[in-house]
């Protein structure tokens, strides 16, 4: 999973929680976005 190889070993600051979606800010202002779309979870990170 090397899309997700910046956040390892990195330290969770945040948990925002919205309807369908949960974003987990980590040090380095890095995001990953969790949503549900079609009863699917989907994942973004940002930066990749």
């Amino acid at each position: 999973m090397a899309k997700f190889d910046g956040i390892i070993s990195q330290e969770l600051l945040t948990v925002e929680e919205k309807p369908d979606e949960v974003v987990l800010i980590f040090r380095d202002n890095r995001y990953l976005f969790v949503r549900l779309i079609d009863g699917k979870l989907v994942t973004e990170s940002l930066p990749e």
